[in-house]
């Protein structure tokens, strides 16, 4: 029986890229996604400046996805903008991205098995022995040096550690769709109600995104034009193609390492979308979890993973705060509007650069 170096239940973005980054250490990687495909999920689909260096850094194309110039807040009649110093985002559907994470990943010679669920593990004298279901093929066994949960907010990796935590805020929810229509702002906008905030990413000459966070169940997009009347209007269509949801979105854990078996992205816990980093925090844990296994020193990553979230959990709390609370949110985004230096500070100390 052959065995992995790295073994990746999760066939999303932060899979593939921890799969990636692995061959790009010289390690064999098997990833193991339930669905019969990879996964599509609900996201806001605007890559901040940090996701797109470590894309570019793995050799993952993205010259034609349509870059964004920074985020632009909403909030009744006032406007507040942020340009990045630096390198750009930029906007690429779920879907497109899937697509080309995958295509770098078989260039890699990373085996993809879909339909194949994890449903159990142990870690044996170095080694992790990971009983798999692969659906009408029965289950099978598979061996490897090191077992990563990359399987999302639900992470069952993490409920078999033993590693969730409760809540503590209330539960807030994510759904998300399209609109065929030109986008009319190179930024971001994020608009502001006190139920829900509305995100819109700028995916093509005539198509843009929408995400809605709201505080307790998402609202139907038929419900959306009541919360964010100006922006429906400006979309001036239906949605087009699948809605998706995601939630609750906060996840605490105890820890994002034991014995043979290693947490990332949403599954190494998660507080809120708000800020739009989740994909970017996940890639960064990716490569720094893959280097320090590589280099002998996997207890390292804690360290590393602490490190390259520390801003996100700063700047979400702040955001989440302001949300909860219309007339500060209301106050602090007139304060932005009005000193666009600062807004542009704090969005390039959370978003952009390299993680020392």
């Amino acid at each position: 029986m052959k065995t992995w170096d790295v073994i990746i239940s999760g066939g999303g973005p932060v899979g593939l890229v921890t799969a990636i980054a692995a061959r790009q250490q010289g390690l064999s990687a098997l990833v193991l996604e339930s669905r019969a495909s990879l996964p599509i999920k609900a996201c806001g689909e605007g890559l901040m400046p940090r996701a797109v260096a470590v894309l570019e850094r793995l050799g993952v194309p993205l010259d034609d996805a349509r870059e964004f110039q920074g985020i632009r807040f909403l909030d009744g009649d006032t406007v507040a903008q942020a340009s990045f110093r630096g390198r750009r985002g930029r906007a690429l559907g779920r879907e497109a991205l899937m697509q080309r994470l995958e295509r770098k990943a078989r260039d890699l010679e990373v085996e993809l098995r879909t339909s194949h669920t994890l449903r159990d593990f142990a870690y044996v004298e170095g080694l992790v022995h990971a009983r798999v279901s692969a659906g009408t093929a029965g289950t099978l066994d598979c061996t490897g040096r090191l077992l990563v949960g990359a399987d999302g907010l639900r992470s069952p990796t993490r409920r078999k550690l033993g590693y969730e935590l409760p809540p503590r805020q209330p539960k807030r929810f994510g759904s998300q769709c399209h609109y065929q229509c030109a986008p009319w702002s190179d930024f971001v906008e994020v608009y502001w109600h006190a139920r829900a905030e509305a995100y819109v990413t700028p995916l093509a000459s005539d198509r843009v995104g929408v995400a809605v966070l709201s505080h307790g169940p998402a609202p139907a997009p038929e419900e959306w034009a009541r919360l964010f009347p100006e922006l429906i209007q400006r979309l001036g269509a239906a949605p087009a193609g699948r809605l998706r949801g995601a939630g609750p979105l906060e996840q605490r854990v105890r820890g994002v390492l034991a014995p043979g078996v290693a947490l990332v992205g949403d599954a190494a816990g998660y507080l809120d979308a708000l800020s739009g980093e989740g994909l970017a925090l996940g890639f960064g844990s990716a490569l720094a979890l893959m280097g320090r296994f590589a280099a002998g020193e996997l207890w390292r990553y804690p360290r590393d993973h602490r490190r390259i979230t520390a801003s996100y959990y700063r700047m979400t709390w702040l955001l989440l705060a302001l949300a909860r609370r219309p007339r500060c949110r209301a106050f602090a985004v007139r304060y932005l509007s009005r000193h666009p230096r600062l807004f542009s500070a704090l969005l390039s100390s959370s978003a952009e650069g390299a993680w020392a």
